[in-house]
């Protein structure tokens, strides 16, 4: 069996910018599309979006790739 890995490995200092910046932008949308709880709305959909790019990026890196 292949050890599982963590959902915060091969992440670079751009990767938590661009996954911060991008979190904040769905937030801001959300609120400005469903007032008063958008940032709530936005809160939940945005890292989801992001786990479920980050585990679709894993599993297209090949496991000896380390870049």
């Amino acid at each position: 069996m292949e050890p599982k890995s963590s959902l915060f490995s091969n992440m670079t200092p751009i990767d938590w910018l661009l996954a911060a910046v991008f979190t904040g932008v769905v937030v801001y949308l959300a609120h400005s599309f469903f007032p008063p709880w958008g940032w709530l709305i936005g809160l939940v959909v945005g890292p989801g979006l992001l786990y479920l790019a980050k585990r679709r990026r894993d599993r297209l890196q090949e496991p000896g790739d380390e870049d």
